[in-house]
């Protein structure tokens, strides 16, 4: 990540926060986080590409923007976003990359990235073909 270019877009939003809408690109005169890096990257306003623009202005991964650009980030995330210390592979001292994952490509909550437990039962109770762990389906039903 570029730190100098992200410093500042975060300097940008929180110097004018009434200019900034985590929830569009650009919307008049309010732009997201990455609408601020575009504008800031000297590009003119575009949500074509402002995801693009974005990213080589801050140097970011596919991983990273998916976080930092989402619409639910707070003012917060990016206060603390930067201060995270990560290993050269990308954790940080608990384990746990960017996203969330940790190596073995696990949740905080022990799911893997397709909300699996780590039995193979979705959060609904069941396996990948459809049944729990008694071996029922969703109807009550054996497996045959």
């Amino acid at each position: 990540m570029n730190r100098e270019n992200y410093k500042l877009v975060l300097d940008k939003i929180t110097s004018c926060p009434d200019e900034w809408d985590q929830w569009v690109w650009h919307c008049g005169t309010t732009h997201c986080f990455a609408g601020w890096a575009q504008i800031l990257s000297g590009k003119p306003a575009d949500r074509d590409t402002v995801r693009r623009d974005a990213r080589v202005f801050l140097d970011l991964s596919s991983i990273e923007a998916n976080y930092l650009f989402e619409a639910a980030r707070t003012l917060r995330d990016f206060n603390n976003y930067d201060r995270i210390v990560y290993d050269g592979d990308g954790y940080d001292r608990t384990g746990y990359d960017r996203i969330g994952y940790d190596r073995d490509g696990r949740d905080r909550t022990g799911r893997d990235r397709t909300g699996r437990d780590i039995n193979g039962y979705d959060r609904y109770g069941y396996d990948r073909i459809g049944y729990d762990c008694d071996g029922l389906d969703r109807n009550n039903k054996p497996k045959p």
